[in-house]
């Protein structure tokens, strides 16, 4: 062909019809690009915002590299000899002294209390050096006598507002508090630890101390220099003797805790937008299967003419790079909009300004992505162009090939099923490629429902505290604040047995002990001991440990950072100068004491000189009154905080599952819009490939519905979405059977 414009003319027109041809195909491909685009440049736009918000969070908080939490007798002045002669590893100390206090003694609004929370409530005043705790705008809190910072949690929980007052009491001392504002406190914002921080000005923290009007807690605090080793300095501090009654968490823990809830969110997204992605890239195909059936002859005359492969296969291609590069701007300018309904929790917790130009820069990966994966595609499907030869094409047979054999379904052989089933099985047996197709695409559309769906039930499952490092029962009580506990603990054990309604209980005892670690040095390890098969834990691997010389490491315990063992790897643990070899049973996953825990069966025994806390975990016999059972251990064990396992799962994950219920209907709506789009495109291929063939024009008008019978003969929504395409679809035919009556004749031979 010598006339270049003539040639692109004709190009661009044949583009054209073929738009305004396949109008329904060409919105389902548009519909499908434009929705993975969108999803994957959202989720790309959270982790931006994500990375920089918690940049901005970290450097305005100035975290501590190492907090250890302590109830009990303290000495400063030890903490602070400590520290010097640490100067290698330590730039920074500071002691954050909490007044803590039950949910019961907050009251707020009308007669309400925190009495239901499963936090613990601490009272402190801004730290002077790191470690503070900021406002909404991510500003150091300064707080004025007689007013109050609260934490966002509670803020959320109870639907608190700037104005509003709380009232604290407890035995002689009861004042009230004007909320000024409220706290975001980068170590306990998140709902994944377990203790919040209400700010004070230093007057009113005085006056508290001073009428004793909470129990005393310590966050012993350090940060490190930029070279200095954590580890180091863990070890030194237990060697030393100094204040440990309670978890040691690091920093790193605290930045996990803060990302993990709307990284969760973004991968769930991500994996979304890859599925919605599968999805055009099979309706391209199917748009493909119809468009060349009808083009056949078109293809064999330009073959015939001289026009190159390369040139034919443009005219396909360019259609559907026009169509990515509009929906991938268009789902790009979309996805800043379509954020917003997953970032709230982000803006809330971590930064309210989400402005920087990183999320601008990073979601352009998105579309870029979607258009060479769309392309590549298009390649690959338009290869099968090569096979046909000019002849084979003008003569529209190739695509008939192999289609003389005799099938099985004769329709004078069916005596049992009426015939439009039968004739809609037929045609399944008969183009069960094709078929085949559409059942993936619609499996594929069922896992965009069926991700966020399962990830959602199983946080609201009564078992997921299996998953937390928190065995599943009825009620929990823990023991850990005062020198009192191992009378309580012992007391407790008395009642329980004699409770006529406690169905069965377990109890826990955590103690410290040296294990020794990968370079086979000694660090020190929390191991909890008791009967685990009681109240089972869901293992990673493994399994609980039953005997003397078994033990179980959480999954943070066991990693290549920290021991490095698998299942049947010996450690070596050693408690009052006694070594004990023991081996890996299990691996499991734990949110609790910042993850790095382990548990060894009753009969391993307890180190009685570094007992840290006692559990008990107890199920109620059916019937009781789990409220007020908890309520009365609460009220008689003053020491002990006692939590409902289901409300604690609720509140720990409540955040995630928000999130994630807001995933679910959107997955929802979209898996609806892509069940009426394919349908559609699947019926209008149907009919392109019918009409392209003579013998079947007859047989389109009578048994129209066996399409309907083939695809959702066995599905209740698809017949309901099938009646809704009906109407539209008679309309095809009866242009279809306007334009060709001549061929209506003995069309029933086959």
């Amino acid at each position: 062909m010598d006339d270049p414009e003539g040639e692109e003319m004709m190009f661009l027109k044949m583009v054209k019809n073929d738009f305004i041809r396949n109008k329904i195909a060409t919105l389902a491909v548009f519909v499908f690009i434009t929705l993975a685009v969108i999803l994957a440049a959202s989720s790309i736009n959270n982790i931006a915002n994500l990375i920089q918000s918690m940049k901005e969070l970290q450097e305005r908080a100035v975290p501590a590299d190492i907090t250890q939490m302590h109830s009990g007798e303290f000495d400063q002045l030890e903490i602070d000899r400590f520290t010097e002669g640490q100067r290698k590893n330590i730039a920074m100390q500071e002691t954050m002294v909490l007044l803590t206090f039950d949910g019961s003694n907050i009251e707020f609004g009308e007669n309400q209390t925190m009495a239901d929370t499963v936090q613990d409530i601490s009272f402190v005043v801004q730290n002077q050096q790191f470690d503070f705790i900021l406002d909404l705008n991510n500003k150091k809190l300064a707080i004025k006598e007689g007013e109050v910072a609260v934490p966002i949690y509670f803020m959320q929980q109870y639907d608190l507002k700037i104005g509003e007052t709380i009232t604290v009491k407890n035995g002689n001392y009861k004042k009230s508090f004007v909320i000024s504002d409220f706290a975001r406190d980068y170590e306990m914002n998140s709902s994944l630890t377990s203790s919040k921080r209400f700010v004070l000005n230093q007057a009113d923290y005085d006056e508290m101390r001073r009428m004793r009007a909470g129990e005393l807690e310590y966050l012993i605090q350090f940060k490190l220099n930029e070279n200095g080793d954590a580890q180091t300095v863990q070890t030194a501090y237990i060697e030393a003797g100094l204040p440990a009654n309670g978890p040691t968490v690091g920093g790193k823990i605290f930045l996990l805790f803060n990302a993990l809830s709307d990284t969760a969110v973004a991968m769930v997204i991500i994996l979304i937008s890859i599925l919605l992605i599968i999805i055009a890239s099979l309706c391209i195909r199917l748009t493909f299967l119809a468009t060349i059936d009808e083009d056949l002859r078109e293809i064999g005359v330009m073959k015939a003419i001289g026009i190159s492969k390369k040139d034919i296969k443009k005219v396909y291609l360019n259609k559907y790079r026009v169509m990515s590069v509009i929906a991938g701007i268009l789902g790009y300018l979309l996805s800043f909009a379509t954020v917003n309904l997953f970032n709230s929790n982000m803006k809330l917790y971590l930064s309210s300004d989400l402005s920087g130009n990183l999320k601008y820069v990073l979601s352009l990966i998105a579309p870029i992505f979607v258009y060479f994966m769309i392309v590549m595609y298009c390649k690959k499907v338009l290869k099968r162009m090569d096979k046909i030869s000019a002849v084979e094409a003008i003569r529209s047979d190739i695509m008939e090939r192999g289609k003389n054999r005799k099938y099985r379904f004769s329709l004078l052989k069916n005596k049992v099923l009426s015939t439009n089933i039968y004739m809609g099985l037929r045609d399944v047996w008969k183009r069960f490629k094709i078929y085949r197709l559409l059942l993936f695409i619609f499996i594929v559309c069922t896992f965009i429902v069926i991700l966020p769906l399962t990830m959602y039930n199983t946080m609201n499952s009564p078992t997921f505290s299996t998953y937390m490092g928190i065995g599943k029962s009825d009620m929990r009580i823990d023991l850990r604040r005062t020198d009192r506990i191992t009378a309580d603990f012992n007391k407790l054990q008395e009642e329980l047995k004699n409770d006529s309604d406690i169905g069965k209980y377990a109890a826990y005892i955590t103690s410290s002990y040296q294990i020794k670690n990968a370079e086979g040095s000694w660090d020190y390890i929390n191991i909890e001991t008791g009967d685990f098969s009681v109240f089972p834990l869901k293992y990673l691997e493994g399994r609980a440990p039953e005997s003397e010389g078994e033990i179980s490491l959480s999954y943070a315990n066991a990693s290549k950072d920290e021991l490095n063992k698998k299942i049947g790897d010996q450690v070596t643990v050693k408690a009052g100068g006694t070594e004990k070899n023991l081996i890996v049973t299990g691996i499991y996953q734990d949110i609790t004491n910042g993850g790095k825990t382990a548990k060894a069966d009753t009969s391993f025994g307890i180190n009685k000189d570094a007992v840290l806390w006692y559990i008990v975990s107890i199920d109620l016999i059916e019937g009781v009154d789990i409220p007020s059972k908890m309520a009365y251990y609460q009220n008689t064990y003053d020491s002990a905080q006692v939590n409902d396992i289901k409300e604690y799962t609720q509140q720990t994950l409540g955040n995630i599952i928000d999130q994630m219920s807001t995933i679910v209907v959107g997955a929802i709506i979209i898996a609806v819009i892509i069940s009426v789009l394919i349908t559609s495109l699947f019926l209008r291929m149907l009919l392109s490939k019918d009409m392209s063939s003579d013998c079947h024009y007859a047989m389109c008008w009578a048994n129209f519905q066996t399409y309907l019978s083939a695809i959702y003969g066995r599905n209740h929504v698809g017949a309901s979405i099938g009646n809704h395409l009906w109407g539209y679809c008679l309309k095809l035919f009866r242009g279809a059977i306007s334009k060709h009556g001549d061929v209506l004749y003995g069309c029933c031979k086959n």
